[in-house]
């Protein structure tokens, strides 16, 4: 019995939050580029440092260098 009011109680809460949430967000071109290029920066070119880096590391061990 307690959970059937827990259970309904939990999707009214839900109902709430979603249509409080459903806001329409506009973000300009202009944002979405920064973000991009911000993503890229602090994600890509660090993975492709490391792997320069650890190539050129078993390219020394192997003598290749």
């Amino acid at each position: 019995m307690i959970w059937k009011r827990l259970k309904q109680y939990a999707s009214e809460q839900e109902e709430k939050q979603g249509s409080e949430e459903k806001e329409d967000i506009h973000v300009s071109f202009r944002e979405q580029l920064i973000m991009v290029l911000t993503a890229y920066a602090v994600i890509v070119l660090p993975c492709v440092l490391i792997l320069i880096g650890l190539c050129l590391l078993v390219s020394w061990l192997f003598g290749l260098l």
